[in-house]
């Protein structure tokens, strides 16, 4: 998937809130305050003087010139826009083996009191598609080679795996993607220290059969511009 090829380097300095972060352009040393498009903590990441990548835009009715889009962690750039999650899914979901035979019906379904992120059909068995429900989460914290969500507790997630389950006595089937959008992952995990109620929907989710997900990608934002899916993972601890 391409992504945005205007982008400037930079280094980060500080975090004054979730959604903004104070910045210093790498080619004129000028500070800027920078939307931050992932409300996660990205504590491991976001660490004063780390090399940064921003997306430029030019829209005069925006608070912010930029948006902090890419963090490097040693060798490997970290992609943190939540939003390219989705649109990476749609566009690529096919490259992996357990979804050739997926069909997209609708993106943002509404199931109950949420937007489901897509309403599909599984055409495994052609005689009898099964409309499925998927949810697809961004995961940006690595730790021993082991991606791990949610960096921060997430109500909002806990009650997507909730609304799945229930959606199985429904009729649909359901899915939960975990995208981790850096190359250096060799498993996924969910990360149950950091929000205990989210990992225990998630145990109960996949034992009423909620199916899980976890796909690693690589960023290379400043080459080929793009973000793309490299393979489905093993998930362990659940």
């Amino acid at each position: 998937m391409q992504c945005s090829q205007q982008i400037v380097l930079g280094q980060f300095l500080t975090r004054p809130n979730r959604f903004l972060a104070q910045v210093r352009i790498a080619d004129s040393q000028q500070e800027e305050l920078a939307h931050v498009p992932d409300p996660g903590r990205l504590r491991e990441l976001l660490i004063p003087n780390a090399e940064i990548v921003l997306e430029q835009h030019d829209n005069p009715k925006r608070k912010t010139r930029y948006s902090l889009i890419g963090v490097k962690y040693g060798s490997t750039w970290v992609n943190i826009d939540s939003q390219l999650s989705n649109r990476l899914f749609k566009e690529e979901f096919k490259t992996i083996t357990r979804y050739r035979n997926f069909k997209l019906i609708r993106p943002e379904f509404t199931f109950q009191n949420s937007r489901i992120d897509f309403l599909m059909e599984n055409h495994s068995n052609p005689s009898k598609p099964q409309k499925t429900l998927i949810e697809v989460k961004s995961a940006t914290l690595v730790k021993d080679h082991i991606a791990m969500f949610p960096d921060a507790p997430t109500i909002r997630g806990t009650r997507h795996i909730k609304e799945l389950t229930e959606a199985l006595s429904t009729g649909y089937q359901a899915e939960i993607v975990f995208i981790t959008k850096r190359n250096d992952a060799k498993n996924f995990t969910p990360h149950r220290e950091m929000d205990p109620q989210f990992y225990a929907a998630l145990v109960k989710a996949k034992k009423a059969g909620v199916n899980l997900c976890a796909i690693l990608c690589n960023y290379d934002p400043l080459v080929k511009h793009e973000l793309s899916i490299l393979k489905e993972i093993p998930i362990i601890g659940v």
